[in-house]
């Protein structure tokens, strides 16, 4: 459990806290240009597999170990861009 939260915390910090990237659900893999790459990779150099790779575990890891709580009777709660996967 704590290597997908480690691979979960690289991809969310990715996403969340850096302006330019994007994630394609069909291709599986995360978007940005390669001057933000580039950036990126200045101050995170272990995440360069996260550029080259397909990432086909992302959207399972973000239900199981990334923004899911559990309150009552296990409920998870679903981010705003999970939403639109229900309808």
């Amino acid at each position: 459990m704590k290597w997908f939260k480690k691979q979960y915390n690289k991809m969310s910090r990715l996403m969340r806290n850096n302006s330019g990237f994007g994630w394609d659900p069909i291709a599986e893999t995360f978007t940005a240009s390669d001057e933000v790459w580039k950036d990126y990779l200045k101050s995170h150099p272990s995440h360069s597999k996260l550029r080259e790779k397909r990432v086909v575990d992302y959207d399972d890891l973000k239900i199981v170990v990334g923004s899911g709580t559990t309150t009552w009777n296990g409920s998870i709660a679903l981010g705003v861009d999970d939403t639109n996967k229900m309808k």
